[in-house]
C-alpha cells in the first residue's frame, strides 16, 4: 500500500504505508527510547476497573488481529532538503528508507499513543504472530509548525490525554533546535526525568516550556491545563497563530532571552550587609527558580509583541519591536555583569525593592501562584514598554 499527497504550498507531504506491526514497534522503540526504556509522555494507564476491562478487551482484539485506524507519525526535514527528499518517494520502500535515515530527534508520534501502547501490550503478552499489519500516515514537513497544526486538528473534539504531555512530545525537535542554538548552554529535561527541584539556570523542564510556549500563543498568563473548555480556546490561538511561521522563530528568541537574563540574576550573591534585608532573595537564582516569574516574562513579552488577547496582530511591526526588546534587554544584562561587586549588581537589580514589593501583598497560599504571574507580568511589561528609559528593574517592581 503507498498514497501519497503533496502540498507545495504548505510544505508538507502526507504518505500513507502498510507496515508490519513489528517493524511500527521498532520504528517507534526508535523514537521514544530513553534510559529508562519507556515511553515519555504517554498517557498514564487508567486504573479503574471499567478501563482495565477495555484495555484488556482491546489488547486481546490486537492479538487476534483486529485492525485499527491509521497511527500518524511526523517526520521532521531540512528546508534545502524538502524538494529532493519528498520528490522520490514513489514506493513503500522508499518512504521507509527515508524514515530509517532520519535522525531520531526528527521523528514524533503526533496520533496514536494510546493504540501504540496497546500494540506493545499485545506483543509482549501474545507476541507478534497475530497481530495485523498497520496502516501508518507519515507527515513529512520542513516546518514543525505544520506537525503542530495537525496534531491541534486531529485532536479537537476528542477527550485528549494531558495537552501538555502532547506537545512535549511534538515539540522534541524544537528542543533540540533550541538547545543546539545555543550549544548546549540551555538544556530541557523531560518530565520522566524526575527533576523539579535543583534546576540551574540554564535547564528548563520540557512540560514546562510547552506550558510557556501556549501562554506566549495565547497571550494569557494562567492557563488551565485541566480545563477542556480552555484547552479548546488554547487550540483556537494556536491554529491561528501557527499560520504565522514566525511565532516559533519569536518564542525560541523569548526563550532564550529568558535564560540570558535569568543567568544574569543568578550572578548576585548577597553579602552580610544584604543579606539583613535580603530574606527571600538573597541569591538572585532565586527570582527565576519558580515557574510564575517565567510565566510573566513569557506573557508580558508575548503582549507587548503580539497586542492583548483578541486584537489583531500587526505582524509587519515585529521584528522592529523584538530587536528594540533585545537591545534594551542585552543591555540590563551587560549592566548586571559588569558590576563586580554585589552592591553593584543590587543598584541594577534591586531586588530589595521586589522583596518589599512582594512581601507587602499578603494573599493566600493557594493564590500565591496567580498572584505573582499577575505582578511579574506588570513588572515586565514595564521592562518592554520602557526599556528604552530604565537603567534597572526598579520601576519593574513598582508597576503592581
Amino acid at each position: 500500500m503507498f498514497h501519497k499527497i503533496a502540498q507545495p504550498g504548505n510544505g508538507c507531504t502526507s504518505v500513507i504505508i502498510d507496515m508490519p506491526a513489528e517493524s511500527y514497534i521498532r520504528l517507534v522503540g526508535r523514537i521514544y527510547k530513553d534510559e529508562q526504556g519507556g515511553l515519555p509522555g504517554q498517557r498514564a494507564a487508567l486504573k479503574t476497573k471499567t478501563a482495565k476491562i477495555i484495555r484488556e478487551r482491546m489488547v486481546a482484539d490486537i492479538s487476534k488481529g483486529a485492525s485499527l485506524p491509521p497511527l500518524v507519525v511526523g517526520v521532521l526535514v531540512d528546508s534545502e532538503d524538502y524538494g529532493a527528499q519528498t520528490g522520490c518517494l514513489n514506493s513503500r520502500e522508499d518512504m521507509l528508507a527515508l524514515v530509517d535515515g532520519v535522525d531520531l530527534s526528527r521523528l514524533s508520534i503526533i496520533d496514536g499513543m494510546q493504540r501504540t501502547t496497546a500494540i506493545l501490550e499485545a506483543s509482549r503478552e501474545f507476541g507478534f504472530a497475530g497481530v495485523s499489519d498497520l496502516r501508518v500516515e507519515f507527515w513529512i514537513s520542513d516546518s514543525a509548525n505544520n506537525l503542530i497544526y495537525r496534531m491541534l486538528v486531529l485532536n479537537t473534539g476528542q477527550v485528549p490525554w494531558d495537552i501538555a504531555r502532547q506537545l512535549e512530545a511534538i515539540y522534541r525537535p524544537l528542543l533540540e533546535k533550541v538547545e543546539a542554538s545555543v550549544a548546549g548552554t540551555i538544556r530541557f529535561l523531560s518530565k520522566d526525568s524526575g527533576r523539579r527541584s535543583g534546576l540551574s539556570a540554564s535547564e528548563y523542564e520540557s512540560e514546562d516550556v510547552v506550558e510557556l510556549l501556549l501562554i506566549f500563543s495565547s497571550r494569557k498568563r494562567e492557563l488551565n491545563l485541566k480545563d477542556r473548555i480552555a484547552q479548546d480556546f488554547v487550540r483556537l490561538d494556536m491554529i491561528e497563530s501557527s499560520s504565522h511561521v514566525d511565532i516559533m522563530r519569536y518564542f525560541s528568541e523569548a526563550i532564550l532571552l529568558l535564560s540570558k537574563l535569568n543567568l544574569a540574576f543568578s550572578t548576585f550573591e548577597a553579602e552580610s550587609a544584604l543579606s539583613e534585608t535580603l530574606n527571600r532573595y538573597s541569591s538572585g537564582k532565586e527570582v527565576f527558580r519558580a515557574f510564575p516569574p517565567k510565566a510573566g516574562f513569557i506573557s508580558a513579552l508575548a503582549i507587548y509583541l503580539f497586542g492583548k488577547p483578541g486584537t489583531e496582530t500587526d505582524w509587519d511591526a515585529l521584528p522592529e519591536k523584538f530587536q528594540l526588546v533585545k537591545i534594551n534587554l542585552e543591555r540590563l544584562i551587560d549592566s548586571i555583569q559588569d558590576a563586580t561587586t554585589p552592591n553593584e549588581k543590587e543598584e541594577v537589580l534591586c531586588l530589595e525593592d521586589l522583596e518589599e514589593r512582594i512581601t507587602a501583598h499578603r494573599v493566600a497560599a493557594s493564590q500565591v501562584g496567580r498572584f505573582e504571574r499577575e505582578y511579574f507580568e506588570k513588572a515586565f511589561g514595564v521592562l518592554f514598554e520602557d526599556g528604552e528609559d530604565l537603567r534597572n528593574f526598579k520601576a519593574c517592581w513598582h508597576a503592581y
